[in-house]
């Protein structure tokens, strides 16, 4: 990654972020998309809108990490199983906050799950049980919050 790519990537993400400066409700861009740039996460259900997409390969939760944490969830939606967080940690080669053997790590899983529920994909009853008491480490209760999306400029 060269440094003008890395600073053209900064700039960009600086300009979408700004847009939520007064407010998300004031952004021309929708709120999963402006938390999807302020984590770290490739906008992969963003297709109509193409600003992230020359910067592809600066972002750190990468285009192939989204597609493949979409396809689980969505096969495990598909079949209507019922997915908790746990268990989605451990078809993944999770375990505990910092320990992952596979691509993903806990805190990834998390952030990539709050885009897809911001994004509105999937239903209550899934988010729910995802994010069941016991079921999920405390951190994942954020994936299904009804608060308003939070810009950080991370």
């Amino acid at each position: 990654m060269s440094d003008t790519s890395s600073a053209l990537f900064q700039q960009m993400k600086l300009t979408i972020l700004l847009t939520a400066k007064d407010g998300v409700e004031e952004s021309p861009f929708q709120p999963a998309y402006l938390q999807a740039w302020d984590d770290g996460v490739y906008p992969l259900l963003n297709d109509g809108v193409s600003w992230h997409q020359p910067h592809k390969d600066q972002f750190p939760i990468t285009e192939e990490m989204v597609e493949r944490l979409h396809s689980i969830l969505c096969k495990h939606w598909d079949n209507k199983t019922g997915l908790t967080f746990y268990k989605l940690e451990d078809d993944l080669d999770i375990h505990g906050p910092s320990t992952a053997l596979g691509e993903f790590t806990r805190s990834e899983v998390i952030r990539i799950c709050r885009y897809f529920y911001l994004h509105d994909i999937f239903d209550q009853r899934f988010w729910a049980t995802l994010c069941t008491n016991r079921e999920c480490p405390s951190e994942a209760h954020s994936i299904a919050s009804d608060k308003q999306v939070d810009i950080y400029f991370n």
